[in-house]
């Protein structure tokens, strides 16, 4: 499941890199202590893996930036996509938002103008573009012994690998055993957009862009609705159809 939501603002100021800020906030609507702390502390496993199971878009909607202040400012109004395989996380989001009229975003506050729920229908085929910026990346030791990250791009075999393995990971945190059938991942979009995030002081490369996604219903909701390659909890690979 899935929550479109829409809030309106007298005004809405941020860092540039904020999504560590909605991350909390999104962490401080689920309404129920319990589950929280559950998704905060551990969330689901696959063997030292951990999957939170949710992501989350950027904000939508017109604005501007202030390189001079390093802010992003919004007009008017802004859309907030939250995305869950589990139907209880956006319920227990929608439980707090219907119970406050405004909520709290970094310093700024925002009054729930709409929610929407919007269900997955399960297909074997998905054209999609990216809400986040999408990556993919493995870690190795240099000469010094000195723990390095390595980004790949979208037009990179290993690119795919990664999206498509993380993906049966998920599956098997959810359901403890191994798929029956395949996922296959393939990237379209013609000119990748290269973003970097700065995520509480560490610089996270990802890419807004496009895919089509062929194979098993169930695998292919696992991507839609917790999105797609690494840290989707932190706002990375959320992803909407076309």
């Amino acid at each position: 499941m899935r929550l479109s939501i829409k809030f309106n603002f007298d005004k809405l100021s941020l860092p540039i890199h904020y999504n560590h800020i909605l991350h909390a906030t999104i962490l401080n609507m689920i309404n129920n202590d319990e589950f929280r702390k559950f998704i905060h502390d551990s969330g689901y496993y696959f063997e030292k893996r951990k999957f939170k199971m949710y992501s989350f878009s950027r904000l939508m909607g017109k604005f501007e930036i202030d390189f001079e202040k390093k802010e992003i400012n919004f007009f008017d109004n802004v859309y907030l996509y939250i995305s869950s395989y589990f139907d209880n996380f956006c319920y227990y989001i929608m439980e707090k938002l219907l119970t406050f009229e405004s909520i709290k975003i970094g310093k700024n506050i925002l009054e729930v103008d709409k929610i929407e729920t919007i269900n997955f229908i399960p297909t074997d085929s998905l054209k999609v573009v990216t809400r986040s910026p999408v990556t993919a990346y493995s870690t190795y030791l240099d000469e010094n012994y000195k723990k390095k990250t390595l980004y790949y791009h979208p037009d990179d075999p290993k690119f795919k690998e990664i999206l498509e393995k993380n993906i049966i990971k998920k599956y098997k945190a959810i359901y403890n055993e191994e798929p029956s059938k395949s996922i296959e991942i393939k990237h379209v979009g013609k000119s990748p957009k290269s973003v970097v995030v700065i995520y509480k002081g560490i610089k996270i490369k990802g890419w807004l862009t496009a895919f089509d996604l062929y194979g098993d219903p169930e695998l292919i909701k696992i991507a839609y609705e917790t999105g797609l390659g690494g840290k989707n909890s932190q706002g990375f690979g959320f992803i909407e159809k076309v």
